[in-house]
C-alpha cells in the first residue's frame, strides 16, 4: 500500500482535528483520546465542502454549506441518506503522519 507524508503530529497541537488536501481529496486526521490517530475523508458528500470548518461537539461535525450533519469516528452522515465517509489507513513514523493513497475497503 502507498502512503504519502502529510505533516507532523505536531501540527494538530492541541486540536484534535486538522483537515489535508491530498490529491484533490480533503482528508482529517483525527487525534483520539487514547493518544491513536485516525485519518477519514472531511468533504462532505453533498457538495465537497470542508467539513473541519464547520460546527463541531465532539466528533460530529456540520458542514458549513447546508448543514449535513457526519460522525467523523463511523463516517455515517446523521440526517442525510448518504454514502459514510471513507477511511484511510494511517501510519505514524516519529513524528511525521502518513496516510494512504486509497481508502480502506470496507
Amino acid at each position: 500500500m502507498d502512503y504519502v507524508r502529510i505533516g507532523t503530529v505536531k501540527d494538530l497541537g492541541s486540536t484534535k482535528i486538522k483537515s489535508y488536501k491530498i490529491f484533490g481529496r480533503i482528508i482529517a486526521v483525527l487525534k483520539k483520546a487514547d493518544g491513536s490517530y485516525e485519518a477519514i475523508e472531511a468533504a462532505c458528500k453533498h457538495q465537497g465542502a470542508d467539513l473541519t470548518t464547520g460546527e463541531r461537539k465532539g466528533w460530529t461535525v456540520t458542514c458549513p454549506r447546508h448543514g449535513w450533519k457526519y460522525d467523523l469516528e463511523t463516517g455515517h452522515c446523521l440526517n442525510h441518506d448518504s454514502l459514510p465517509l471513507k477511511k484511510y489507513n494511517l501510519k505514524i513514523d516519529g513524528e511525521d503522519i502518513h496516510v494512504s493513497l486509497q481508502p480502506i475497503e470496507e
